[in-house]
């Protein structure tokens, strides 16, 4: 539930202060995902969260690249035990429900 709450309170910080389409937004949702995922794997081999950062900020495009920080902090902040559930699958779900 805690995973829930944080990803709808992160959503203002990292969506773009502009109005997107459906399409734009479940783009924008997919590569977020990609980020939450990669970052629950990487805490998951108990990588530090700095080392975790420039990981997928190396490997990300330049548009995501704000996006990076706030996502995996998000995931950082969450109990070890709350990484063996669907962190990605719940991030996903937010965030394509969320309406600017």
């Amino acid at each position: 539930m805690r995973a829930f709450l944080a990803a709808i309170l992160m959503l203002p910080i990292a969506a773009p202060a502009v109005s997107e389409t459906e399409q734009e937004r479940a783009d924008r949702c997919a590569a977020q995902t990609e980020i939450v995922s990669q970052a629950v794997e990487m805490r998951q081999k108990r990588r530090s969260e700095a080392r975790t950062k420039k990981v997928i900020l190396d490997a990300t495009e330049e548009g995501l690249a704000p996006s990076v920080p706030l996502l995996v902090g998000f995931v950082y902040t969450l109990h070890r035990s709350d990484l063996k559930r669907d962190v990605s699958g719940s991030f996903l779900e937010q965030c394509n429900a969320y309406k600017q």
